[in-house]
């Protein structure tokens, strides 16, 4: 049959990989994928005879290329290969020729951008930027090899939690550069790379910390060196067990404060819900309302985003070093222990499990996951303010 825009869209998924050919140009095709996506191919022989080898180019995937634009590409193919060359070898010479820095970031507008998570791509681009391409940037891509790799490893062997992690990024890399045809399959050089073993936090914030955490606080929103603002944030974080990005983030359309809850449509593991304690609640309860964000950042404009310099200057003040605002989650997690809630509780508290799973339990009358919650934030505000309750204290005006 002839193709045209209607067969296309009419051809339907049926769990098996499946080909329609075009009956007007010779070996030009589309391919329907397991789940219905689909390609457009030029099916040729590079030489003449029945012994030639068979070649398959890939001239794009429809809609992004129409079936008109896919047939007039086959032709032109076609008359190359009338004139004695080989289409596919010669892009195939032609990816082999572009370089790491060519490809990465092609890799990062067809794949990391569109696919990925704000703070994952962030991530990803500084690691590209800051460590991958002043090492390996000018080389061409199937020129790098596990030894390469290896030495890159090595180099960053001081800081071993960022090297595994710029191992990570690049088998990501590579094993996309497979699928889109620039380097071989099976040839990823990271394969069987040892990582470094990675110290895990053994020990969490107790009363001592939180004490001293809560007084620095207290203390600094007086002198007017915090705002109650970020004074808020680090007390919800510290009330929820949330992560920092979800409470910086917090929209108060989110909140249901009447059932104690805050809808998140987006999070690191995707639609969540956050249980908000009487001691968070309070807290946002007290808020003002200056625009769509709970905590909103400079000059009223979008959302709070940087906590790391006060968080800095609560630990000095307390006189505390090495915690990172993740640890207040850790603490969350060992309050949550210690008072003597089961792990699939305090996971669920934490969202380690499926949104669906926590969605669930967020409408169960004696909620076990709130209850958790609520015991575990009363005893971290018990500690957090020495036995007293520290409210939050409105801006001047």
């Amino acid at each position: 049959m002839k193709l045209t825009k209607k067969v296309v869209e009419s051809l339907p998924a049926t769990g098996t990989r499946y080909e329609v050919r075009d009956e007007t140009v010779t070996g030009f095709l589309v391919r329907v994928g397991v789940t219905g996506e689909k390609t457009f191919y030029l099916m040729y022989r590079a030489g003449k005879g029945r012994g030639a080898a068979k070649r398959r180019l890939a001239l794009g995937a429809f809609p992004d290329v129409s079936v008109e634009q896919a047939r007039s590409i086959a032709r032109a193919r076609l008359a190359q290969v009338t004139m004695g060359e080989d289409p596919a070898a010669m892009l195939k010479e032609a990816k082999a020729t572009r370089t790491v820095h060519s490809v990465l970031e092609q890799f990062l507008v067809e794949h990391v951008r569109p696919r990925l998570k704000p703070g994952t791509i962030r991530t990803y681009e500084q690691q590209a930027a800051a460590i991958v391409l002043p090492a390996l940037g000018k080389m061409k891509i199937t020129d790098v090899q596990p030894r390469h790799i290896g030495k890159l490893h090595h180099q960053m062997r001081a800081t071993p939690y960022q090297a595994n992690r710029v191992i990570s990024l690049l088998s990501k890399f590579f094993n996309w550069c497979e699928v889109a045809g620039f380097r071989e399959r099976g040839s990823n050089p990271t394969f069987g790379l040892e990582r470094y073993k990675e110290q895990k936090r053994a020990t969490f914030m107790g009363r001592q910390e939180l004490e001293a955490i809560g007084s620095a606080i207290a203390a600094l929103e007086t002198r007017g060196e915090l705002s109650p603002i970020m004074s808020a944030v680090f007390k919800v974080l510290l009330f929820t067990g949330a992560r920092s990005g979800e409470i910086t983030t917090l929209k108060w359309e989110y909140l249901d404060l009447s059932q104690g809850l805050a809808h998140l449509p987006d999070s690191k593991t995707g639609a969540k819900t956050i249980h908000l304690p009487a001691a968070a609640r309070t807290v946002l309860e007290s808020l003002p309302r200056i625009n769509e964000y709970c905590f909103p950042g400079r000059y009223e404009r979008g959302h709070i985003v940087n906590i790391k310099n006060a968080w800095q200057r609560i630990l000095t003040h307390a006189g505390l070093s090495g915690w990172r605002i993740h640890d207040l989650r850790h603490a969350f997690a060992s309050y949550a222990v210690n008072s003597g809630q089961g792990l699939p509780i305090i996971g669920k508290m934490l969202g380690h499990t499926q949104a669906a799973t926590t969605q669930r339990y967020a409408h169960v009358a004696d909620n076990p996951v709130a209850m958790a919650a609520e015991e575990t934030a009363r005893q971290i505000q018990k500690d957090l303010s020495g036995g007293r309750i520290l409210p939050f204290r409105k801006a001047a005006g």
